[in-house]
């Protein structure tokens, strides 16, 4: 027996575990991709929901500040209306005094 010899099929079996190989190779490096994509995925839906949250708190502040600018309005026009009410009374009163004045 020649030991350089490898045997009736050995080019067969060679053959065949290359393509074994191949396959697995492929199929190992589609796994790994969908799963780079859906890491891709889960990181843009993270960004996607942080920005979300960013825009919310914008948001929020945004109502906070025009609230508090809304009360302050609300309280300088209740002054303005007491203000306005205490100057008609004043002119009533005025205007009483002068009749009573003019009159002989």
């Amino acid at each position: 027996m020649d030991p350089t010899d490898l045997g009736p099929g050995t080019v067969t079996w060679l053959g065949g575990t290359g393509t074994v190989l191949l396959g697995a190779f492929l199929w190992l490096r589609k796994w790994l991709s969908r799963d780079a994509a859906e890491r891709a995925m889960d990181a843009a839906d993270i960004a996607v929901v942080r920005r979300l949250t960013e825009l919310l708190d914008i948001e929020r502040d945004a109502r906070r500040e025009a609230q508090a600018r809304a009360d302050q309005l609300a309280r300088e026009r209740n002054e303005l209306v007491l203000t306005v009410g205490r100057l008609q009374g004043k002119v009533v009163a005025l205007t009483g005094q002068v009749s009573r004045s003019s009159q002989p």
